[in-house]
């Protein structure tokens, strides 16, 4: 009676501390990843209705997106599919049949940088770009160092008279 009692209370004891162990790992969270990880699709058919707060029976879409246009899944369903339009930001609802898979060619044309329309446009040139630098600036580690002292193995001075 005594030993299967012992044998009960170190079989609670190892369950509790297995308990605990797992207790002590980190939250996880999955709002960011999720955001980065987000599936970019794109329109599939030459026009798709897109409705800010959702269709509703008897309401027009207040806008329509073209064909090729780039959303990225925020919610998918059945019928229509939270999106976010990744050229503007709007977020909203599409048929979900009217999305597809972005092809990397069209995601690669969306994520190229646009050219600036404010800069000029200059001379091509095989030399490499100038860096420029402002030198008439207080900042300290602009300063040239203090000179180094003479060194130590100078005679001493002459003693006075």
């Amino acid at each position: 009676m005594n030993s299967s009692r012992l044998t009960s209370v170190a079989t609670l004891l190892a369950i509790c501390l297995a308990g605990c162990s797992s207790a002590n790992k980190p939250a996880v969270t999955t709002t960011s990843t999720a955001k980065s990880n987000a599936k970019l699709y794109a329109i599939s058919v030459d026009s798709a209705a897109f409705f800010r707060r959702g269709p509703q029976a008897g309401r027009e879409p207040e806008k329509t997106l073209s064909k090729e246009t780039v959303v990225k899944l925020i919610r998918p369903s059945f019928g229509y599919s939270k999106v976010e339009v990744v050229a503007t930001g709007e977020q909203g609802y599409v048929s979900s049949e009217e999305i597809r898979p972005a092809t990397s060619a069209l995601l690669a044309s969306v994520s190229a940088p646009q050219p600036n329309p404010l800069e000029t446009p200059s001379s091509p040139s095989t030399e490499s770009p100038v860096e420029q630098f402002n030198l008439n600036s207080s900042d300290p580690r602009l300063v040239p160092p203090p000179e180094d002292l003479p060194p130590s193995e100078l005679p001493l001075p002459a003693p006075e008279e």
